[in-house]
């Protein structure tokens, strides 16, 4: 099985991919939800609701694994594990950049625009303790 150097996993996180990120519900189930993420400079950022279950799990326990694998060969995955809290601190900022990532500069700051007139946008700033990777054998 080989590993995505970090150069590799970089520029694989660097990339608009949906992610599946695990919570835990206070029973101790585990909840996935996909989601979209940011990766910078070590750390992952999601946005979230405010009143999304996620948001409420991470209050009772930060513990958190964040999935995220190609659909199509070449295969590669990243699952990054760590612990989530959630803040407002640079939300406009993450939140335009997230969504100029996903859906590109016009559309995606429109976008941003509109969940943050909301007012009930949160971030779940996720710092990473362990990270697995996996690519194809080329």
């Amino acid at each position: 099985m080989a590993k995505l150097s970090q150069q590799e996993m970089d520029r694989f996180l660097a990339q608009p991919r949906i992610a599946h990120l695990v919570t835990l519900r206070p029973a101790g189930t585990p909840h996935v939800a996909p989601v979209w993420f940011l990766w910078d400079r070590g750390r992952a950022f999601v946005m979230a609701d405010a009143n999304a279950v996620k948001v409420r799990n991470i209050e009772s326990n930060p513990s958190v694994a964040l999935s995220i694998a190609t659909s199509e060969r070449p295969l590669s995955y990243v699952v990054l594990e760590g612990q989530a809290e959630v803040t407002s601190e640079d939300l406009p900022q993450v939140v335009e950049r997230m969504c100029v990532l996903y859906d590109g500069p016009e559309r995606g700051a429109e976008f941003a625009k509109e969940l943050l007139g909301e007012d009930r946008m949160v971030l779940l700033e996720i710092a990473i303790d362990r990270i697995m990777s996996w690519k194809d054998n080329e």
